[in-house]
């Protein structure tokens, strides 16, 4: 009876390692497929030319509108009295 348990157990810790597992090899995946696209779309801008000229940056922004695109602002980050430190980040 306890064999069965400890083997039913064993079983479910090995089975939750193994979702874990390739849920992280997902988000590995997920995270190098992404990296993949912003590299070519990087690389077609360069080649591209760079920077778009005004008219063509009005034209985009203009096509960003007419499928429902919207513009969003983030409000400022609240600073701290300058009486008072500024908490501390961690170092990388």
């Amino acid at each position: 009876m306890q064999d069965d348990r400890q083997e039913n157990a064993s079983a479910a810790a090995t089975d939750a390692k193994a979702q874990a597992a390739a849920e992280r090899a997902q988000k590995y995946r997920e995270r190098f497929r992404r990296a993949q696209a912003i590299a070519a779309q990087a690389a077609r801008s360069r080649a591209a030319g760079g920077q778009p000229s005004e008219a063509e940056a009005a034209r985009l922004i203009a096509e960003f509108h007419a499928r429902g695109g919207r513009v969003t602002v983030c409000p400022p980050a609240e600073e701290p009295p300058p009486d008072q430190p500024r908490p501390q980040r961690g170092r990388r």
